[in-house]
């Protein structure tokens, strides 16, 4: 289980953008986005590197906090 804390997360329409963005990449499967917390849980079977994960999300206007 990957775990990423990413920015501008206020609610649950943000929750599905993010949901749906990931889904376009191979491999990527997210489990769980706390809003209060920003944290995103997702599942990884390696296909799609780290760094595409954070580049999708920093696309979608969600970036990943360093």
């Amino acid at each position: 289980m990957e775990i990423l804390e990413v920015k501008n997360v206020k609610c649950g329409g943000c929750v599905e953008a993010i949901k749906n963005g990931l889904a376009e990449l191979e491999g990527i499967d997210v489990k769980n986005i706390d809003i209060p917390t920003a944290k995103l849980e997702f599942e990884s079977n390696g296909t799609t590197p780290l760094d595409k994960v954070k580049e999708k999300l920093d696309k979608l206007g969600y970036p990943a906090k360093s």
